[in-house]
This record gives C-alpha cells, structure tokens and sequence, in this order.
C-alpha cells in the first residue's frame, strides 16, 4: 500500500474550495432565515387585522 501524501501548493486551493462553500453555504441559510422572518411577519399582522388583506 503506498504513502498518502499531499502537496503544499494543494493546501491553498483546498482551504480556499472549504471556504467558498461554507461562504455559499451560509447565504443560503441566511436567505432561508429571513424568507422565514417575512412569513413570521406577515401571518402576525394577518392575525391583528384579518380584515386588512
């Protein structure tokens, strides 16, 4: 069985590739998180004032 090895000029790109997908990862859950507050909001007020709609 061989060696595993990696190569330092590889340690960049890897740690650049986490990263971008951790940055990707948290727009997205950010984008879910105030789709969600819009809807909170919006049964709250539909509740106060059925006939507002």
């Amino acid at each position: 069985m061989g060696t595993f090895g990696i190569d330092i000029g590889q340690i960049a790109e890897l740690g650049t590739q986490v990263a971008i997908t951790g940055a990707i990862r948290m727009g997205e859950m950010v984008a879910d998180d105030v789709f969600e507050l819009i809807v909170a909001i919006a049964v709250i007020v539909y509740e106060a004032d059925p006939g507002l709609f």
